[in-house]
């Protein structure tokens, strides 16, 4: 018997069979799965809002701040760079507070990726979570512009705002080309995006005895940003954010300012995006990687699956395939099996972590780590 889905329509043997629209979006999904895809994607839909109103609150206000600085003569936070880099990271931490329970509070889509790729978030949330962000972003900072157009035309005195470089600069980074090459820029925001997330591993971190509570990691992620921003953010305005250099660039590019917004002098616009994105995933692999397995909870909780999937790597490099420090643990940890399902004792309360591509399935229950 044929059964084959065409536009909502199943072709069987006796004719032809409309199914409603609503099932047919899960024709290549098992039905069992169904009531979790829809619980997900429920869940997935706040989380969304949360992003975009954490991005607008944060582009709208503290590119006010850059605005301050910039705009007026003599400017209020000239004496130090610190009158700009606090209420940045101020504006995370308001943000973090207010619907970090509900997204988990990313608002930059290199904390978004490294999650992702080390923390237990779902792949699949990235995306969304990165469009959330931009639009987020775009609007806070149009709102922005709309407070302080008056003066930014004035300053601009006539010409184009593309080559009134004292607004474009309250909008996006364009370091001086004169100084710093788009290479350069690239490997600036590789490293202080790898330092940012390299400290929000940390701080975030179940293993690590010393990781503050959920009430000051608001606060710590404020000063962070507060302290990078006062390391590099003259040079090049500690970007570090492929949501907010982004959504800042296409709000420019929306007002007229071309060339300049988008690709940016030199492609800074790939400098930034990329640069950050893989110093975001490289900080948190080296945090995973080289500081995570020894903390001193290891025992107690035992292994997270990048720890396992890292130390078969390590053993393959040494052609010890078979070792494990895990397969005779104190706390009845097992070694890892071929299927990399690993079943932990009662530290884990009988649960299993799984593939990620079997996290919808019925009966287990993905445990991040």
């Amino acid at each position: 018997m044929s059964n084959v889905a065409h536009h909502g329509v199943i072709e069987m043997e006796d004719g032809k069979h409309r199914i409603s629209r609503e099932r047919s979006i899960f024709l290549l999904v098992p039905p069992a799965q169904h009531q979790v895809i829809r619980r997900e994607i429920r869940q997935l839909i706040p989380e969304l809002i949360g992003e975009f109103l954490g991005m607008w609150y944060i582009m709208a206000t503290a590119t006010a701040i850059t605005c301050m600085m910039l705009f007026y003569s003599p400017s209020p936070f000239l004496p130090g760079f610190l009158g700009l880099a606090l209420p940045w990271g101020f504006a995370f931490t308001f943000m973090v507070f207010s619907v970090g329970a509900i997204s988990g509070g990313h608002f930059n889509f290199s904390v978004t990726l490294a999650f992702a790729c080390f923390r237990g978030f779902p792949k699949w949330k990235a995306l969304p979570y990165f469009v959330a962000q931009v639009l987020g972003g775009t609007c806070g900072t149009l709102n922005m512009w709309f407070t302080y157009y008056p003066v930014g035309y004035q300053i601009a005195a006539g010409k184009p705002l593309s080559e009134a470089t004292t607004v474009t600069a309250a909008f996006f980074n364009n370091a001086d080309l004169s100084e710093y090459t788009t290479i350069h820029s690239f490997g600036i925001q590789a490293f202080y995006t790898a330092f940012l997330l390299f400290v929000i591993f940390a701080i975030t971190d179940p293993y690590n005895p010393l990781a503050p509570g959920a009430n000051m990691f608001p606060v710590i992620v404020g000063f962070l940003v507060m302290q990078l921003g006062c390391s590099l953010g003259m040079i090049n305005q500690f970007t570090i954010n492929p949501s907010r250099d982004l959504s800042a660039r296409i709000a420019g590019a929306m007002l007229g300012m071309g060339k300049t917004a988008l690709p940016g002098p030199g492609g800074m616009l790939w400098a930034n995006q990329i640069g950050s994105m893989l110093g975001g995933i490289s900080g948190g692999f080296v945090y995973e990687a080289l500081v995570r397995p020894f903390m001193p909870r290891v025992e107690e909780l035992g292994p997270t699956p990048f720890m396992i999937q890292w130390e078969k790597f390590y053993n393959w490099i040494r052609g010890r395939k078979g070792e494990s420090i895990y397969r005779t643990n104190q706390n009845g940890i097992a070694s890892a099996s071929q299927d990399d399902q690993i079943q932990v004792s009662e530290t884990f309360e009988q649960k299993r972590y799984i593939h990620e591509e079997d996290k919808f399935a019925s009966n287990v229950q993905h445990v991040p780590d």
